[in-house]
């Protein structure tokens, strides 16, 4: 006949076998380096560190296009990285050398790439400049396959605009005299 505490004993060490497995899985499971810098593998931080690079910052690309990143500087793209438009570095520059084109984006590619941050969308800062794609180019009375690029400087965006009204001054003011 079971006494009617040998469920609990059963119970018991059931329990105390659960705890063991657990116990013994993690100290199986678990890296040596894991807690190192707090609650995850230490390990890892060198893993990462050591990993190639991949992206640059602008500084990066001075060297070979300064005159670029000069334009850039001193316009509304100054704090936009050069690889948000082009690809990453690794792509091109190895130890130094050239090893291929960057990435430059043309035609509906281009578009789609200036919409992704110029597109009109709620939530955007009011002050920030966004469009309407067919609606800025039908207030500009020119065929909507028009790109980006053919009015603006895609590393100084305003910079053909900025010239042309210059020019439509300078026209006015001729005219007036």
């Amino acid at each position: 006949m079971d006494s009617p505490n040998q469920f609990w004993i059963r119970a018991i060490l059931v329990f105390l076998s659960i705890i063991g497995i657990v116990i013994l899985g993690r100290y199986l499971m678990l890296p040596d380096s894991w807690g190192q810098y707090g609650y995850y593998r230490g390990a890892y931080v060198d893993q990462e560190a050591n990993k190639p690079l991949i992206h640059g910052t602008n500084q990066s690309c001075i060297s070979c296009h300064n005159e670029v990143v000069e334009l850039q500087n001193y316009h509304s793209h100054k704090n936009l990285s050069c690889e948000t438009c082009h690809s990453s570095i690794n792509t091109h520059i190895e130890n130094g050398k050239k090893i291929a084109d960057m990435d430059i984006k043309q035609g509906e590619n281009q578009v789609n790439l200036c919409l992704k941050c110029h597109q009109k969308t709620v939530g955007r800062p009011e002050n920030f400049p966004m469009i309407d794609r067919f609606e800025h180019l039908d207030k500009l009375k020119v065929k909507n396959t028009h790109t980006c690029d053919q009015c603006h400087t895609v590393h100084a965006p305003l910079e053909n605009i900025d010239h042309v009204k210059k020019l439509r001054m300078l026209k006015e003011t001729i005219n007036e005299k």
